[in-house]
């Protein structure tokens, strides 16, 4: 992969399910690091010791499932703080999620085929979470993955 970026056959280099011990491996066999690395993050599976580890390797960290998985969203999706939080803001729950994420520094693509959800998904720049209410959705970290890896 590395050879075929230096000879522009592409243009960046991703990673996908890596973690302290994977990268803390894999980076040393490599020239060339990876541009992002794409994790399983959302308010109930953080990645709260990972998301800094990457940062500091000057990699860019992508939320995958940043509203949890289908089969899984609907909790977390009326959780009654994120709920309280949006409140607040007169956003809904995705919002607040996206916007969290944002604030941590992590990439948010989440998909949609509801031409009114994607509208929604991208109004996150109208409001910014204190670092009270970025606390309260810390707080709701379960170490709880949704996904078999």
């Amino acid at each position: 992969m590395g050879r075929a970026l230096t000879a522009g056959k592409l243009r960046a280099i991703g990673l996908s399910c890596y973690y302290v011990d994977e990268l803390t491996a894999f980076l040393p066999r490599v020239s060339v690091k990876p541009a992002l690395v794409q994790n399983e993050i959302h308010p109930y599976y953080q990645d709260a010791d990972v998301v800094p580890f990457i940062h500091d390797q000057g990699i860019a960290v992508q939320a995958w499932y940043p509203l949890g998985d289908r089969g899984h969203n609907d909790e977390l999706l009326s959780d009654p703080v994120l709920a309280s939080i949006a409140q607040t803001h007169g956003v809904s729950i995705p919002q607040v999620i996206l916007r969290w994420d944002l604030q941590r520094g992590v990439v948010v693509i989440p998909g949609s085929s509801n031409p009114a959800h994607i509208e929604e998904d991208d109004r996150l720049y109208h409001f910014a979470l204190t670092e009270e209410e970025m606390a309260a959705i810390a707080a709701l970290n379960r170490n709880e993955k949704h996904d078999w890896y």
